[in-house]
């Protein structure tokens, strides 16, 4: 079997933790933590936010430590980061210390554990296949949304959010950690093998890999594009992820048929994500990330008329398939547009463009519902703002680089 597949389980295996978790499970804490500290949805809100903020500083530096050093120690590092910053959230005595210590923690973990480095390495491995790889790696985000949202659901029940994190704390030291560890290999000359072989009908020559500086990066129309294009989906869809639960409980929903709408969001991003994953292999990539922000837009307009919980399934799995294009094609694109000796840089460089864009999102749900009551608002306006990403993709145009 190429090494390259033993890359793609420990990508899998970070991003089913660290995505996982701040992307699904993450919903499902807002409620306890409101509660317990007697504060606004805003308040709570903020904690996802600051951790965004924090991202403007380290998502570029992560960018430029990829191209630089080791990837494998950089994920070791990321995955140790986010057991003891569990530990140390779950003992947060106010509203304070909960935002510092989450946004501390998620803010170095998506760096290092995220899309960043894993799409990173799983690109220096695969050509042919880098598509397909990309997918398969984040799959493991679906897997995450059915499995840690059940594990912190356990916790919730036994014993309150902050068992809830504790236990997560130890499993990523007992499971996440070995496997990063283990099946992590920076670039195929880590363990003399080499990438997988080019298609035949490459355009782009081994040995001739281009490079683009920071300057080049920024000059560039493609960096602008397509991350303002991501960053606004990532923005209404990341948001509207963070909120399902308590919109679900806030139309008369138990706690667990909330949880059930992020799990199948999970599961059918794990659809999504082996569909996008060959599409971007053979079809045209800004018609992947269309067709995937036309299923969040559908999504969006489902939720904001605060249907039955039948038709809430359905947004959910419209948003579900349209996560599956997300990672996959973003990090297929990055690939085509800067090449793999300046990956690292222009994901870096993009990460705080991305940021701005989903920064003012959190506060912005949050002040809409302490005010009106409902979600309502907050769902129309993040259907016209993905509506916005679309129509960015328009005048983005790929040529045949070096080195991809």
């Amino acid at each position: 079997m190429f090494y390259g597949w033993r890359v793609v389980a420990g990508a899998f295996t970070a991003q089913l933790f660290s995505v996982g978790f701040f992307t699904y499970a993450v919903s499902m804490l807002v409620v306890p933590v409101r509660e317990e500290f007697g504060v606004s949805l805003e308040q709570v809100m903020y904690s996802l936010t600051a951790a965004m903020f924090l991202g403007l500083v380290i998502q570029p530096l992560a960018g430029i430590m990829v191209d630089r050093i080791s990837v494998r120690a950089m994920m070791i590092a990321g995955t140790a980061i986010f057991g003891l910053g569990l530990l140390a959230t779950s003992y947060s005595t106010s509203i304070g210390q909960y935002i510092l210590f989450f946004a501390v923690t998620m803010s170095l973990v998506t760096a290092l554990n995220g899309p960043l480095c894993t799409s990173a390495v799983i690109s220096r491995w695969f050509t042919a296949s880098r598509g397909k790889a990309l997918g398969i790696a984040a799959m493991g985000t679906s897997l995450g949304g059915v499995a840690l949202p059940a594990l912190i659901g356990w916790g919730l029940a036994d014993g309150g959010w902050r068992t809830s994190l504790q236990l997560l704390a130890w499993v990523v030291v007992l499971v996440m950690l070995p496997v990063v560890t283990l099946t992590i290999r920076g670039r195929p000359t880590d363990v003399n093998l080499d990438t997988e072989p080019m298609p035949t009908d490459s355009t782009a020559m081994p040995g001739q890999e281009s490079h683009m500086d920071m300057k080049d990066i920024l000059r560039s129309s493609r960096f602008w594009l397509i991350g303002l294009s991501l960053g606004l989906l990532f923005g209404a869809y990341s948001t509207t992820l963070a909120n399902l639960t308590p919109f679900a409980i806030n139309l008369g929903e138990t706690a667990e048929r909330a949880a059930t709408l992020i799990m199948c969001i999970a599961v059918s991003g794990f659809f999504g994500k082996i569909l996008f994953g060959m599409a971007a292999d053979k079809f045209s990539l800004k018609s992947s990330l269309w067709a995937a922000q036309g299923l969040v837009v559908a999504a969006l307009l489902i939720l904001a008329t605060e249907p039955q919980y039948t038709l809430m399934l359905l947004g959910a799995g419209s948003l579900g398939l349209a996560a599956g294009g997300m990672l996959p094609v973003w990090g297929a694109m990055m690939a085509q547009a800067f090449g793999l000796a300046s990956y690292g840089r222009a994901m870096g460089l993009m990460g705080p463009i991305i940021t701005l864009c989903i920064l003012p999102a959190y506060p912005l749900v949050g002040r809409l519902y302490d005010t009106t009551g409902s979600y309502t608002t907050g769902l129309y306006i993040f259907a016209a703002v993905t509506a916005v990403a679309a129509a960015l993709l328009v005048p983005l145009r790929f040529t045949p680089r070096a080195g991809v």
